[in-house]
């Protein structure tokens, strides 16, 4: 009986239920790209207890930069502009905000040490000594960024709401005000957040997630991070996908045993993260008088 410990265990039972030779076979490669496809099924379904990222993801908001005036010679799109003094650390992807006017643009290009910008559009010339205000509204997450356990975690406790982009933009729309702690923010892509204000000073902002794994190599004989009694989950679903690239007609079955094995799994993650105990689960509303 195999443990399934490594990819390379979970490849020789598959092989073996298939009826094919360990070394040698015909779908060795079909049955190496099964349990890619299972892998990846796998872990789409949700954000499993063991890939929860510790210690979790932090970063740190930085102030707005209120001491600088700035100039914009020509409007445009991928214009240049000046600030009044050089700035130590690169400015790449801030936002900028010339003062009475109600647009900002993206800095798209700033060498550190240097007053001169790119601007990815701006619809005006500013006059010289205009002041500005620089802020940096987005931020970039962890790089290997699954999903979102929650929102974010403010240093002082604070929780703040993710929304949907469409949701926060239509509240909060650009140019954006400040404030010390931001209401909610919302993804932007994959990695990278926007909050609903930008910030004005320095905070550390924690947020939990579960990560992204790379794709499994089904020759590895390292052991994966799946835990022991889960794994002939994954087993079943490689097999399953395996006997439909063959057309066997037994995949219809592993394909039942791959799902029984999804929904045990997500019960038993339910009581993992939440505890057996009736008083730590989480509350829910019921009508006064009840």
């Amino acid at each position: 009986m195999s443990n399934f410990d490594a990819p390379s265990d979970i490849k020789t039972f598959v092989l073996s239920m298939m009826d094919e030779p360990a070394t040698g076979s015909d779908f060795d490669t079909e049955v190496g790209n099964a349990i890619v496809l299972a892998k990846n099924d796998f872990d789409s379904r949700h954000p499993w207890y063991w890939r929860l990222k510790y210690p979790p993801g932090a970063f740190l908001t930085v102030a707005d930069i209120t001491n600088l005036t700035l100039t914009i010679v020509t409007a445009g799109a991928n214009v240049a502009a000046t600030l009044s003094a050089t700035f130590a650390t690169s400015l790449q992807y801030y936002k900028i905000r010339p003062t009475g006017s109600n647009w900002i643009a993206r800095i798209t290009a700033h060498t550190a040490g240097t007053a001169t910008l790119t601007l990815d559009a701006a619809p005006a010339t500013i006059a010289a000594g205009t002041a500005c205000t620089i802020y940096q509204d987005e931020i970039q997450l962890a790089s290997d960024l699954g999903l979102l356990v929650d929102g974010l975690w403010r240093q002082d406790g604070t929780f703040i709401e993710m929304w949907d982009l469409e949701y926060l933009l239509n509240h909060y729309p650009d140019p954006p005000v400040p404030g010390d702690t931001p209401e909610a923010f919302a993804k932007l892509d994959r990695r990278r957040i926007r909050l609903s204000h930008y910030p004005t000073d320095i905070r550390r902002y924690e947020y939990a997630y579960a990560a992204e794994e790379a794709d499994i190599d089904v020759t590895s004989s390292t052991a994966l991070t799946i835990p022991q009694n889960w794994r002939w989950v994954l087993a079943h679903g490689a097999l399953y996908f395996a006997l439909l690239m063959k057309s066997d007609k037994r995949a219809n079955l592993f394909k039942q045993e791959y799902e029984r094995g999804i929904e045990q799994l997500y019960a038993y993650h339910q009581k993992m993260m939440l505890g057996l105990g009736r008083l730590s689960r989480t509350p829910e509303a019921v009508p006064y008088g009840t």
